[in-house]
């Protein structure tokens, strides 16, 4: 493969055989540019050839120069990256071609009115966010935490993994973002808009988590409310309480799963209110992961505690352009508030990479 690098010999060769062949092939001469990509999708670190061949009328078309053209995405302008000559049988290959993300590539036969071949994709495969390695580091850190702990991970490809998944907590708070999204498709149902009255009652339970509010809220919606979207969610390890709300049983792949579909299970025209209410609640609720995530990633979450039990948790949806996942860390017996909030951002700071 001849590379930009032998930038006057490529110079002198192109134009004298354009020069020479424009008048040969024009407007193609007939020609047939076939171009393949293998692998089409990558493995990280791994390189794709592009190969294929280049005929005319009167066969296989030897010792032409080609040049081969990148672009970033589908409005992406093509770039020169390359060139080669065709070898007998009229094949080429340009080979060793790095890149860590998604390209698109075409072949140009420059002799012949820049004759292009067919566009072919290569996708590049991204690991999936958290890694397993962080994963794995934050159940070690979580094994060392005092009291009852769990947590779990939905990661960018919607997959679930975590310590004690599955181990039942008392939801706290936490309850109170199921408790908005059940209200918001009450109203959708009803054909209700967002009224004065409905934001009373929704601004203060999710942005400084008040109680009463709540309450208000799960009068209004109603058990089956609540029940119904934990059904939406998949939450298989679900029970209502059987007094106050805030004994809601949950585990950790219960929240992990509603917290990552949330988008989907909140009606469309009320998704904009609900992603403001849950990314903006006061600072001196947001510690754990939103602490230990922003600015990097848009943080959606909601807290919980209950201080005579030691419950301190927390459920978050994170995202940034191209990845989507989403966090819950649950505690009983915790020794302190701060305590449990200092275990909630380890889990954070290790599956994002931070922790020191």
């Amino acid at each position: 493969m001849v590379r930009w690098g032998h930038a006057l010999a490529l110079g002198l060769a192109l134009a004298g055989l354009s020069c020479a062949n424009a008048a040969a092939a024009p407007a193609g001469g007939g020609r047939v540019l076939s171009t393949r990509a293998s692998p089409r999708l990558l493995k990280p670190g791994r390189t794709p050839t592009i190969s294929g061949t280049l005929a005319g009328p009167s066969g296989p078309v030897v010792g032409e120069l080609l040049e081969l053209q990148a672009s970033d995405g589908p409005d992406g302008r093509f770039r020169d990256i390359a060139h080669t000559w065709t070898l007998s049988g009229g094949r080429y290959r340009f080979a060793g071609l790095r890149s860590d993300h998604d390209l698109r590539y075409r072949v140009i036969d420059i002799a012949a009115a820049h004759l292009a071949g067919p566009v072919v994709r290569v996708l590049v495969e991204s690991p999936a966010y958290p890694s397993l390695d962080r994963v794995l580091t934050a159940e070690r850190y979580l094994a060392r935490r005092a009291g009852e702990t769990a947590f779990a991970v939905v990661d960018d490809r919607g997959r679930l993994a975590g310590r004690d998944v599955h181990r039942r907590f008392s939801s706290a708070s936490v309850v109170k973002s199921m408790m908005l999204v059940a209200y918001l498709q009450m109203l959708a149902r009803q054909r209700r808009p967002l009224d004065g009255a409905s934001r009373a009652l929704l601004y203060p339970m999710i942005n400084s988590s008040d109680n009463a509010a709540a309450s208000a809220v799960l009068a209004r919606v109603g058990q089956q409310g609540l029940d119904r979207v934990a059904r939406q969610a998949g939450m298989e390890d679900y029970q209502r309480s059987s007094g106050w709300w805030a004994f809601t049983q949950v585990s950790a792949a219960d929240l992990a799963r509603f917290f990552f579909d949330q988008d989907a299970l909140i009606p469309p025209r009320f998704d904009g209110y609900a992603r403001q209410l849950l990314s903006t609640i006061e600072a001196s609720q947001s510690w754990g992961i939103p602490a230990i995530a922003r600015p990097q990633f848009s943080v959606y979450f909601k807290g919980g505690w209950l201080p005579e039990e030691g419950v301190v948790n927390q459920a978050a949806r994170l995202e940034r352009p191209r990845i989507t996942f989403a966090i819950t860390v649950l505690s009983s017996g915790d020794p302190s508030m701060d305590y449990g909030e200092e275990t909630i951002g380890g889990i954070a700071a290790r599956l994002l990479g931070r922790a020191r």
